[in-house]
């Protein structure tokens, strides 16, 4: 099923149509729909395609000469890279394109690669077009910033592939209660290549019993194998990871609780943050500074936050328990796991009502403040008008308060935004005082998960 892409599809179409002889980085991490993506855009189209692997550069050359072998090309021994690039681009007026993925694995053994491929664009007369994929995130980043350095280089696009939204998961999950999709959308995030392990046509419960919880099953062992993929001593990184999971989000509270010194925890955080497995949360500027709690990091990858939360080192207690009640059990934690999947939904909601005219202006999005006694999850700006759209969002399983209000409020003051309209999110709805305040009160919305539609 192919959901929520037509903006990126459209996008290389576009980059191949230019008339211009061209190179298109395409990356992103595992799973996030690459070749879907690639699978749509090439019907109907001529063009290569080659998978590096790691190994030498030798044999490389040699795993690539065979294929082009295999689609009728012929060769005196082995070719060198440029008399690789210079066959494909022979012989024909109708523009191909070459795609070759996770190119990161020539690049590393030859740096030279993008080079040839400039010199043999510079030779051709717009019969070529290289679409680079890699799921090396931190490498191709470190390329990119590379490339600004270098003036005189062939221009090329970099173009990174983000996760796909909460509504695009409700449209795949179709069968699934709100409930379910935001538990889903909390554990897989936007990550289609992990959506097709969960079967459509089973409860969340029964997805994750069979799927997650059972060892064996892809998903059982995935969040370490994501990291290892990325990083050496993953002991070091495990520690810091489940850590993290379990809401030590300080420098100093990771230091009590590891063991590591602070210095060699500032170098393994920071090295999580390349391959955007873990992130730096920023508070918004404003006023109240000193209310701001500083120096927040968290893991940025929602299966690894949820594998290092309740699977890493957990297997000896689900084989005790069974996987049923260990899921029962995880459940009634789950309110405290889903606060940030479902601050993203909120802020979803409120830009597809922007974009509809459904709110008093038109917002901007400016980011959150992160408050030492709680936080303001939204802050929202009419940039014309200088008006401002704040608010919050609990997901705990039961009404928000009146108490968490006046919490809300509080925070307002101390951030010193001075909110004209403030939009309360609940997951389970809002007491009896919340609702007679909101009616009594033109500047306070409350909108619950139910209310919510995409």
């Amino acid at each position: 099923m192919f959901v929520g892409r037509s903006k990126e599809l459209q996008d290389l179409n576009n980059y191949y149509e230019n008339d211009r002889n061209g190179i298109l980085i395409l990356y992103g991490q595992p799973g996030i729909g690459k070749k879907t993506l690639l699978k749509h855009f090439l019907e109907g189209k001529e063009y290569y395609y080659y998978k590096a692997v790691s190994c030498s550069f030798l044999q490389q050359r040699d795993y690539l000469s065979k294929y082009l072998t295999g689609m009728g090309f012929s060769f005196s021994g082995l070719p060198d890279y440029q008399e690789i690039l210079s066959s494909m681009g022979n012989g024909s007026m109708a523009k191909k394109i070459v795609v070759i993925d996770e190119f990161h694995h020539i690049c590393k053994n030859t740096p030279e690669f993008l080079q040839e491929i400039e010199a043999q664009l510079k030779e051709e007369e717009n019969s070529l077009f290289f679409i680079l994929v890699s799921s090396q995130v931190s490498w191709v980043e470190e390329l990119r910033e590379l490339q600004k350095a270098v003036p005189e280089a062939l221009e090329k696009r970099f173009y990174k592939m983000k996760e796909l939204k909460y509504q695009d998961l409700i449209t795949y999950f179709d069968g699934f209660t709100k409930e379910e999709s935001l538990r889903a959308y909390s554990i897989l995030g936007g990550i289609p290549g992990l959506w097709k392990y969960f079967n459509k046509n089973c409860s969340l419960k029964e997805n994750m019993v069979e799927v997650v919880l059972k060892e064996g099953q892809p998903l059982f062992s995935l969040g370490q194998q994501l990291v290892a993929e990325e990083l050496r001593e993953t002991a070091v990184y495990n520690t810091i990871l489940s850590c993290l999971a379990e809401g030590n989000e300080k420098l100093n509270e990771l230091f009590h609780v590891t063991g590591f010194s602070r210095a060699k925890i500032s170098v393994y955080l920071k090295n999580l943050m390349q391959p955007g497995l873990v992130e730096k949360a920023a508070s918004m500027e404003t006023k109240g500074r000193e209310f701001t709690k500083k120096g927040i990091y968290r893991i940025n990858h929602s299966y690894v936050q949820f594998y290092y939360r309740y699977l890493f080192g957990k297997e000896s207690i689900i084989r005790q328990m069974g996987r049923e009640a260990f899921f029962e059990k995880m459940m009634s934690d789950f309110p405290s796991f889903i606060g940030e999947s479902f601050r993203l939904v909120c802020l979803e909601f409120i830009e597809k009502e922007n974009d509809l005219g459904r709110l008093p202006g038109n917002f901007t999005y400016q980011g959150q403040w992160i408050g030492k006694k709680g936080n303001i999850d939204f802050i929202f700006e009419d940039i014309e008008e200088g008006e401002i759209l704040a608010g919050m969002c609990s997901p705990k399983r039961e009404a928000m308060t009146m108490e968490e209000y006046q919490c809300f409020l509080e925070c307002e003051k101390q951030s010193g935004i001075n909110a004209d309209l403030i939009i309360l999110f609940s997951c389970y709805g809002f007491d009896n005082y919340l609702r007679d305040t909101a009616k009594k009160n033109p500047r306070l919305a409350l909108v619950s998960l139910e209310q919510m539609s995409f």
